[in-house]
């Protein structure tokens, strides 16, 4: 029993010896709680914006071409885009594969800011469109007033004639006369032409009843026949890629000035404190952004040479559903009350049988001396 209250004794001086040893070191500092558990955060994700489809160099991008994929934010950098807003309108700057993950350097607010080879201005035409060539000069270019950028509608002028369906030639047709029948051997039909005074063909008339003899008339025309001429805007909206010839490599851009040339070629010897003046190179071509039909319609426009007029739009002005009506002269008689002169018994001296422009005093070159 003795030995029993020793053995408790003993446990108890134990126990509060190892309690005793635990509180000393940790007041210490020299035993560590033990760490508590932390939970992991939730690893947050973001959209990206990716190419949905491939994507040319130099192809304006819409939100059609555009998918998105998310990403881990630790792995999103700064040059990508979250928001498919942001790249809609922005040019390709270099060929973007389907699927790929699109950076602020893979793209360029500016449609010619790529680099593709061959020039430098095809980057600037919008797929779809092509570029053309027509001359221009002061009056049909707006004084010389376009510059690149500028947006146009276009002015196109014909003269119409009426023509033999089977021969394509002007009417009136000439006549002639068949001598002979042709029918035998030794009678061949002849023609000949129906010639009046003055050695010219006689051209076909037609029978008309004299009012005043009550006997017929055959008339024939006293002239060629005149042309109708008719002016209409066939062209709007269309906007100009260059004014002038295209620099080519290694040569100074036409629209910067050349100094020492006057408009004659020749060069004047500069007077003693006196300075060189520069000479403006005019443009006599410019280089429209069209669809492929309307560059075909132009083309046949400057073979069959019609006239052709550019004139000059506001940049904000981007409506292009007007419609225009034809000027001929039925119209310009009828819409503006224009009345046809009567014909009167007196007339004005000297007789004025054609309208001629009067001479701009820009447009006559001084000759050097």
């Amino acid at each position: 029993m003795r030995r029993g209250r020793i053995f408790i004794y003993l446990a108890l001086i134990l126990i509060i010896g190892v309690a005793a040893a635990y509180f000393y070191l940790r007041g210490k500092g020299m035993l560590s709680t033990w760490p508590a558990v932390t939970p992991t955060p939730a690893v947050r994700m973001v959209e990206v914006v990716t190419a949905g489809q491939n994507i040319l160099a130099g192809t304006q991008i819409t939100e059609e071409m555009l998918s998105s994929m998310t990403l881990p934010e630790t792995q999103v950098v700064v040059d990508l885009f979250t928001n498919k807003a942001d790249l809609v309108g922005k040019y390709a700057k270099y060929p973007l594969a389907q699927g790929i993950l699109i950076t602020s350097a893979m793209v360029t607010p500016v449609a010619g800011n790529i680099y593709l080879p061959g020039s430098n201005w095809a980057p600037l035409i919008p797929q779809g469109m092509t570029a053309i060539a027509i001359p221009i000069t002061r009056l049909s270019s707006a004084a010389y007033g376009i510059r690149d950028g500028d947006f146009v509608d276009i002015l196109v002028s014909l003269l119409l004639v009426d023509v033999d369906s089977s021969y394509q030639s002007a009417l009136p047709n000439y006549t002639a006369v068949v001598t002979g029948s042709g029918y035998l051997p030794d009678q061949l039909p002849v023609l000949t032409d129906a010639i009046v005074s003055g050695g010219q063909p006689s051209a076909q008339g037609r029978t008309e009843l004299d009012a005043t003899l009550n006997e017929p008339l055959y008339v024939v025309p006293s002239e060629h026949q005149r042309p109708r001429m008719v002016t209409q805007m066939i062209l709007k909206n269309v906007q100009v890629l260059h004014v002038g010839t295209f620099p080519l490599p290694g040569e100074a851009s036409t629209t910067q000035a050349t100094t020492g040339q006057t408009e004659t070629g020749a060069t004047p010897t500069p007077q003693p404190g006196q300075q060189t003046a520069a000479t403006i190179i005019r443009p006599d071509v410019v280089t429209l952004m069209v669809t492929p039909q309307d560059a075909v319609t132009l083309k046949y426009l400057l073979d069959i040479n019609a006239s052709i007029t550019l004139t000059l739009r506001n940049p904000n002005d981007q409506e292009a559903t007007a419609e225009t009506e034809a000027a001929t002269l039925q119209y310009l008689l009828s819409q503006y009350n224009i009345p046809v002169p009567a014909k009167l018994p007196y007339a004005i001296e000297p007789r004025t049988d054609e309208i001629t422009p009067p001479v701009l005093p820009n447009d006559t070159l001084v000759t050097a001396k």
